[in-house]
């Protein structure tokens, strides 16, 4: 094991990463462009097919890099509880750039709405979820984090795997949200070597995303263009989750002190950095929520709604 990995170091993982980018570039983007969702399912496979390539032509084994083992009930829902973190913290994100970006997303929406409905539900669930939980989890969270094994800092090779995550989807204004995705996904792999669990992850993740998106009709989309042409509608969103997203920081710790407990690389701490950590948990609780709170009724005075309502009561003073 160790010969292996003195052997395989970042700069296969990156020239993996890169070599992969070139494909999506001049091979898979028009293969999406012209197939629409048969495209994706080819993107999908063949990311799995260079990344099984790239194990056999560097000689490593694959139980090491694709390491599956039967979860324990604790690392399930340490996973679960870091997914719901990220979630909120990425919902939160998204509003944010949303609002800075509004005709961005608002394009990006409607075209990965329009692709997805051309499939009937269950080979869109396939194909948007099964797929990538299995195709990009092998080639994140298994060959190039394997490649990153070298490092010795835990939180270098996360945060390096967070970025390329976001890199890897090509898409500027999903970037920040991806690379949170993908933080989240490799702390999951990083502390349980169990490519199961950010599989499980990625899964739950994109599946909930389909089921959002199938009850958004063409209706629906043509009032957030005009609900987002009045950024204070934006705003009040920002503001709701910004209380909402107060839990996420408690999630978090939740969540990986169950998975690393579960996973055996707990370390034990100190009953003044237990209390430490809780009162910062709090401090970011109460100023999230008040933050949030005060920036949603801010925001709700600015819409034309209660702009009314203030100049119908003023008329009848």
């Amino acid at each position: 094991m160790s010969n292996i990995r003195r052997r395989l170091n970042p700069a296969y993982g990156i020239a993996v990463f890169i070599i992969i980018e070139l494909l999506f570039i001049f091979v898979f983007a028009p293969l999406q462009y012209y197939f629409g969702m048969l495209g994706l399912a080819l993107t999908e496979l063949g990311l799995l097919t260079c990344t099984l390539l790239a194990v056999k032509a560097t000689g490593q084994s694959f139980r090491e890099v694709f390491p599956i083992r039967k979860p324990k009930f604790g690392q399930i829902m340490g996973t679960l509880l870091i997914w719901a973190s990220c979630l909120l913290l990425t919902m939160l994100t998204t509003l944010i750039l949303m609002y800075f970006f509004p005709e961005g997303y608002l394009q990006v929406s409607s075209s990965m709405n329009s692709v997805f409905a051309t499939v009937p539900a269950p080979v869109r669930l396939f194909i948007v979820a099964v797929m990538p939980a299995i195709c990009e989890e092998a080639m994140h969270r298994g060959y190039i984090q394997y490649s990153f094994q070298s490092v010795r800092s835990d939180w270098i090779i996360i945060l390096s795997m967070g970025l390329i995550f976001g890199l890897f989807h090509m898409d500027p204004y999903r970037f920040l949200p991806t690379a949170l995705l993908g933080i989240g996904l490799s702390y999951v792999m990083q502390k349980t070597h169990n490519i199961f669990l950010p599989a499980l992850y990625h899964f739950i993740n994109n599946f909930l995303s389909l089921l959002s998106s199938l009850g958004t009709s063409t209706e629906a989309l043509e009032q957030s263009t005009e609900l987002l042409a009045n950024r204070s509608y934006i705003l009040v969103s920002i503001g709701s989750y910004l209380m909402i997203g107060a839990f996420a920081p408690i999630l978090l710790f939740a969540g990986s002190h169950l998975l690393r407990k579960a996973s055996g690389s707990l370390p034990r701490r100190t009953e003044s950095r237990t209390v430490a950590t809780a009162v910062v948990l709090l401090v970011l609780y109460i100023i999230m929520t008040i933050s949030g709170l005060a920036l949603m009724l801010f925001s709700m005075l600015k819409l034309p709604e209660m702009q009314e309502m203030i100049q119908n009561a003023e008329i009848f003073m």
